[in-house]
């Protein structure tokens, strides 16, 4: 979502300026329009360098929403009490989810509006529960999600960052090492007539490095634009071919898949029909395989056919058994629980094993930068001392 900045009339407050978040301009004079009438907008370019929440600011916001809203508080008087009660980021963010909601706003669209303080998961996963009408129960399952995922992924990532700045700077030195250090030291007429100077094998072994960790590099580069660009731009292709990658698909698509059929396992379980429940899921649904498999299960439903889990290509073989064979709305609720708590543990599970493996990559990657340094730069001077003796 872009940012963007209004100019408002509104007939209580006189001439005001907001930032809104929105997908087109459109929409943000929409939103706007919520507050009084806009009268002029235009996209904001700066750079917003001010953090939002941190994980912990945010599971402690939904928790004591969560706790209010359950006790019928109001959510204006809510979030009122939240913005008095709490400084810093929390509350500011409470503030200004005041102002949208006062603006006839309601909480999950507010939450949606406002990507700084409320990632899309998180936001995707309370407008899932507001269906069922337990807004309260929504954010405390968001909050209970987020805090699993962050305390589960934080330090594997911590890991994987740090392979990455590893694996860049071997790669760093293993270029500067065969393309100028090494030049440089042979190309000097002491070892060029040295006898016994004689480290051509590390040449060799210097430009195959080279090949092998250039390859990686663009294998790295590809996957992730694969996982980001390419499901922005051609969603449904590139979910099918991360679908061909039985370890990467589940680090890309798991998390979203978690949140999809959590969504329509609360409204299967909360009596809504499945074809409505179907359309439901697919409106807040991601582009991409997992919506076109929506679609084509509720276009099952409407042709009445029972087995309309089977229509869900991203599923696996089992998982449509399962949905197919569920005798009422309980146990189908049942089994999407089921399902959608696999998909958060595959993501956890893979994240923690993808930190060391890619430790172990880099330390090979420094641990060949660094022998290639010495057999090109320091052999040469120990052997040319050799031949001297």
């Amino acid at each position: 979502m872009a940012r963007y900045n209004l100019r408002i009339s509104s007939p209580r407050g006189g001439l005001k300026n907001i930032k809104i978040e929105a997908g087109s301009e459109k929409e943000a004079r929409d939103l706007g329009a919520r507050q009084g009438r806009v009268i002029a907008a235009s996209r904001d370019w700066s750079i917003d360098l001010v953090p939002g929440m941190s994980a912990g600011e945010r599971h402690t916001w939904m928790l004591r929403m969560s706790s209010m809203l359950g006790s019928k508080v109001p959510t204006g008087d809510a979030l009122r009490l939240m913005s008095a009660s709490f400084g810093g980021n929390i509350g500011k963010a409470s503030r200004q989810m005041l102002e949208r909601v006062e603006a006839g706003s309601t909480l999950h669209e507010a939450m949606s509006q406002d990507r700084k303080n409320f990632p899309s998961t998180t936001s995707a996963l309370v407008r899932a529960g507001v269906a069922t009408g337990e807004t309260w129960r929504a954010l405390k399952d968001a909050a209970e999600f987020e805090y699993k995922m962050s305390h589960t992924t934080r330090g594997a990532m911590k890991q994987v960052y740090s392979a990455i700045g590893s694996f860049v700077i071997a790669y760093g030195l293993m270029l500067g090492t065969n393309e100028y250090f090494g030049p440089m030291v042979m190309d000097n007429p002491i070892f060029k007539s040295g006898k016994g100077v004689d480290v051509e094998w590390a040449r060799t072994l210097g430009n195959w490095s080279v090949i092998i960790m250039t390859i990686m590099m663009v294998i790295f580069a590809l996957f992730l634009l694969l996982g980001s660009a390419g499901r922005v731009i051609v969603p449904n292709a590139a979910d099918w071919l991360i679908l061909k990658l039985p370890f990467y698909r589940d680090m890309v698509l798991a998390k979203n898949n978690h949140v999809t059929l959590y969504k329509l396992g609360l409204l299967v379980g909360s009596g809504v029909r499945i074809e409505e429940a179907l359309r439901l899921t697919e409106d807040g649904a991601p582009r991409g395989a997992l919506k076109t498999d929506l679609q084509r299960a509720r276009q099952a439903v409407k042709e009445g056919k029972r087995s309309w889990a089977h229509a869900m290509k991203t599923l696996h073989e089992t998982d449509k058994a399962a949905l197919s064979t569920s005798p009422d709305r309980k146990d189908i609720a049942r089994t999407l629980e089921a399902l959608a708590n696999q998909y958060a543990d595959l993501f956890r599970a893979r994240i923690e094993a993808f930190g060391p493996l890619m430790g172990i990559v880099a330390a090979i990657a420094i641990t060949a930068s660094g022998g290639i340094m010495f057999a090109q730069t320091i052999l040469p001077m120990l052997q040319l001392a050799a031949g001297i003796n």
